[in-house]
Order: structure tokens, then C-alpha cells, then sequence
């Protein structure tokens, strides 16, 4: 046994078809006990560096001191800010060490390009979803193995390994127990510098608003899983009727560039300069209202008053966290996984359920 971890050490092809020959069959071919316990017998013989051989076999070790870490994340906007307290912990933990961040090519991975935690991007990361198409697997397969053996610690924020997450985690727990950290606060950060605010300014003088003027922002779209997530929008058209007669007080919508709904009432803005410059624009604001999409949970890094309309994803996973928030939900009626309805009934989530709140929220304005 001990010849041969010595003789893996040197030969990373034959770990990587053997890793994918036990992935296809699903099916460990070695004894993992008698594997695991002749390893930590001759750690110290063959060195750190040569226990690289354990993690490209899956195993769960971990360098004490890793120089280079990568974390991948192909995901969307949400999951970036909600991944982002686990790459400061990361990086306070080990702070000499180069971190990369695999993103992949979206368009809106922007919102974590200032964040000074992270020392590359890696934007050419691609990975399938989970699935159990066999060519999908040896090709995702492949992706983390060429990363395990070219960087000293390696996470996916996708559980490639397979790691049990503790039951009723949010994501942010999740992201925080994949990295194997504990998290200092359970909040999203959005890092933000002086051209990001000043493009937010611009955005908000442009709607016509002054600097010492409230101002409510609305953000009633997802760019994905529509149907799912989204309280209809002739609810938020009527949110914004009851909300002028009331008030005076002006109102910034953000949609997605293909949007093809109308808000009247509002200043709609379908384009902006960065998504930071939105988040810019989101912090000045005396309100933010949104359903479960991205721009909520930015919301929730910031100190702004927030209403969440949440008929997505189960709350414990994905709900806003911020003590500022407001979560206004329904229990869940359809099994996790089904993705062509909403999976609370946005019906009985009334205009003037939500209005109630929005009172509450403007009382001082």
C-alpha cells in the first residue's frame, strides 16, 4: 500500500482515470479504510505536498497552509454576494495564500470584482448542473481534477465532492460549511468603491430625484425561474397606486434589460453602467421592495429598509437576511423541485397585505 500512494504521487493521469472509472460505475475500487489509515501513517514521510494525491481521490484532506486556493461558483447573482462572507473568512484564515475565484463568463459577476479577498478570476470556469447523464459527470469530473491538481485547496460551491450539508441550512451556511469556516455574520457584503456610488448618483439624478429626497426602489422581476418566484406584475402596479396616493414620494424600478412589462408611476431602468451601480442606487434608497431575486439579497448587505416577497425557494434556504427585512410569505404547497409553478400560491399575498408594511416602513419619511 505504501508503494503505491508513493508511486500516485508521480502519476496524476492514472489517479484522474481511475477517479472517473469509480465516478461512471459509482463504485469506490479501493479499500477507503485500509487507504485512509496507511495515508496518515506516511503523511509525514511523504510530506504535505505529496498528499495532493488524497484530495484528487476525493478524500477529505485538507492543507494546513495552503499558498493557492480556488473556490468555483457558477451561479447566479444572489449566490455571489451570499458566497462572499465565506471567501473573507477563507482568506482571513489564510492570508498569504493567492485566491481565485472561478466564476465563469456571466455577465453579472461584476457585483464581487472590487472585492479585495479575491486575487484572480478565473472566467472561463464551465461546469454542468447536477445530472445524472454519465458524459456530463466525467466532464465535470474532469474540471475539478484538473483544478485539485494544479491549486493546494479547492472548493465548489456546487458540493462536487458530495459533502452532507447540514439539514435546514440557508445557502450562506451552506457556502460556509463547504469552505469549512464559521461564519462571523450570517449577511451577504457588497463591496462598493467612489465610481460605483457616483454612477449610482447619476442613475438617481437622472430620475429626476434630489440628494436629500426619499425614494423607493422596486425590483419585481428575476432574470430566471420566472414563474416560480416572481408575485404578479399587476400586484406591484397596484402596489405603486396605493403607495402615490399616499405618499409623495418617487419610485426606481429595475428590471432586466429583455423586460417587456410596464411600471407606470415609476422611473424604470432596464440598463445600468455595473450591477454595483445598482446596488449603489439600492443603498441610497429610503426602500427597497423586490421578490426572491438577486438585487433583494443586496439589499439585505446594506442597512436600507427591505420588503421581501418571497414565493420562491423555501425561506430557511434562500431568504433574505438582513434585521432590516421584512419577509412576507406563505407555507410552501408544492414539493421542492418543481419548477413550472410558483411554490407558495402568490394569491393570497394581497396588494394591500404588503401596503401594510410599506406604512410601516415610510412612517418616518
Amino acid at each position: 500500500m505504501t508503494k503505491f500512494l508513493e508511486f500516485l504521487q508521480y502519476s496524476p493521469k492514472l489517479f484522474s482515470f481511475w477517479d472517473l472509472v469509480g465516478t461512471a460505475l459509482n463504485a469506490p475500487w479501493y479499500d477507503v479504510r485500509n487507504f485512509m489509515d496507511e495515508a496518515s501513517k506516511i503523511e509525514k514521510k511523504l510530506g504535505e505536498e505529496s498528499m495532493n494525491v488524497l484530495r484528487v481521490l476525493g478524500f477529505p484532506y485538507t492543507m494546513k497552509d495552503p499558498k493557492s486556493i480556488y473556490i468555483g461558483l457558477v451561479a447566479g447573482l444572489g449566490d455571489l454576494v451570499l458566497a462572499a462572507p465565506t471567501i473573507a473568512a477563507l482568506k482571513k484564515k489564510f492570508p498569504k495564500a493567492n485566491l481565485c475565484l472561478g466564476i465563469g463568463p456571466e455577465a453579472f459577476y461584476d457585483i464581487i470584482a472590487n472585492d479585495p479577498n479575491i486575487d484572480e478570476f478565473d472566467t472561463s470556469l464551465f461546469y454542468y448542473p447536477p445530472t445524472k447523464n454519465i458524459r456530463k459527470l466525467l466532464t465535470n469530473k474532469i474540471v475539478f481534477l484538473k483544478k485539485k491538481l494544479k491549486y493546494d485547496l479547492v472548493i465548489f460551491f456546487n458540493n462536487a465532492d458530495g459533502i452532507k450539508m447540514n439539514k435546514g441550512n440557508h445557502l450562506i451556511d451552506n457556502f460556509a460549511q463547504l469552505g469549512g469556516i464559521t461564519l462571523e455574520c450570517r449577511r451577504p457584503i457588497v463591496y462598493l468603491n467612489e465610481e460605483d456610488i457616483a454612477q449610482g448618483e447619476t442613475i438617481i439624478e437622472e430620475a429626476g430625484i434630489k440628494k436629500t429626497e426619499p425614494f423607493i426602489v422596486i425590483s419585481p422581476e428575476t432574470r430566471f425561474a420566472k414563474n416560480t418566484k416572481e408575485w404578479p406584475a399587476e400586484k406591484f402596479r397596484d402596489l405603486v397606486i396605493s403607495i402615490q396616493r399616499k405618499f409623495s414620494i418617487q419610485i426606481i424600478t429595475f428590471v432586466p434589460p429583455t423586460s417587456k412589462k410596464e411600471y407606470p408611476g415609476t422611473v424604470t431602468v432596464k440598463t445600468a453602467p455595473t450591477i454595483r451601480s445598482i446596488a449603489a442606487v439600492i443603498k441610497r434608497s429610503s426602500l427597497y421592495i423586490g421578490c426572491d431575486n438577486g438585487l433583494t439579497h443586496i439589499a439585505s448587505s446594506f442597512d436600507v429598509k427591505t420588503i421581501s416577497i418571497h414565493i420562491g425557494y423555501p425561506l430557511e434556504l434562500c431568504g433574505a437576511l438582513s434585521p432590516k427585512a421584512v419577509i412576507i410569505s406563505n407555507p410552501p404547497f408544492l414539493p421542492a423541485g418543481k419548477r413550472k409553478e410558483p411554490f407558495v400560491d402568490p394569491n393570497p399575498i394581497t396588494v394591500m397585505r404588503v401596503f401594510k408594511e410599506v406604512e410601516k416602513a415610510l412612517a418616518d419619511c
